[in-house]
């Protein structure tokens, strides 16, 4: 059973986010939560704790509180088992951290919509929040079906990890899989075995995951540009990668996945 949560607010990146948990969820066995974290005005004082809290936060939220609900409401035809959001007012990234790390969740899932600009992206990936994340982020950026799967690989990807914690999530899902090396060695810092080639490592990638009932379709080696590179990535449901938590901001690779307009499925090496 794979514990999620959903980052819920009022906008149109929430929405697609939780439909694709939904549809996420009726492919792999999944306990599934939402979550909605209202930050109060800069002049609104908290006040201390116990009804008189309560009280004020109802207030706070008393605005988004009928939105957040319609949205879950919406998605139960879908997955009925969605229940009710978890909803708070505080520091949203504090509150929400605080969550995963108190309720043992195996997945963070938000709404990031795909734009050509990439500064939104990497300021997500470099935030306080995100490094802190315990557990993989699924950072859904379109609405897309969830056929076709891209597990990236670069020389700066534990593939071994990478792979284990893919199959924990979605061993045994029929999706068609595809694996692609991208070559930015001369850039990457490298965690790959010495002596590992960009072949050798889509063979024992494919191997791992042909014991594992998930044989790759297609493999290959990508050695163009980051923009190039992301070009020839089309027609996914889903891109899985891994990054350091401290990944440079010139990482080729978090270009790429910056490139990339479909969901992405992050875990941390």
């Amino acid at each position: 059973m794979i514990k999620t949560i959903v980052s819920l607010e009022t906008n149109l990146a929430s929405s697609i986010a939780l439909r694709y948990a939904c549809r996420l969820a009726n492919l792999i066995e999944t306990e599934l939560h939402t979550i909605y974290v209202k930050e109060p005005d800069a002049e609104s004082s908290s006040p201390g704790s116990g009804w008189v809290r309560k009280t004020w936060e109802d207030a706070v939220l008393t605005s988004e509180q009928t939105d957040i609900r319609r949205m879950v409401k919406a998605e139960r035809a879908s997955y009925p088992r969605l229940g009710p959001p978890k909803m708070s007012v505080g520091d949203r990234e504090k509150e929400i951290l605080y969550e995963l790390q108190s309720g043992f969740y195996d997945l963070f899932v938000e709404g990031a919509l795909h734009t050509f600009n990439s500064a939104p992206f990497y300021s997500k990936m470099h935030s306080w929040f995100y490094r802190n994340t315990p557990c993989p982020i699924l950072l859904v950026k379109n609405l897309v079906r969830l056929e076709k799967v891209l597990l990236v690989l670069s020389s700066d990807v534990n593939y071994a990890k990478l792979i284990a914690t893919f199959l924990k999530f979605f061993k045994g899902v029929e999706v068609e899989l595809d694996l692609v090396y991208c070559d930015f060695n001369e850039h990457a810092k490298s965690a790959r075995p010495k002596g590992e080639d960009a072949d050798t490592i889509l063979r024992n990638a494919e191997k791992i995951l042909s014991e594992n009932e998930m044989p790759p379709a297609h493999c290959r080696v990508v050695q163009n540009s980051s923009d190039k590179a992301a070009e020839l990535m089309q027609g996914y449901g889903l891109v899985a990668s891994s990054i350091y938590r401290q990944t440079s901001k010139k990482s080729p690779l978090l270009e790429v996945l910056s490139r990339t307009p479909y969901p992405l499925f992050l875990c941390w090496q």
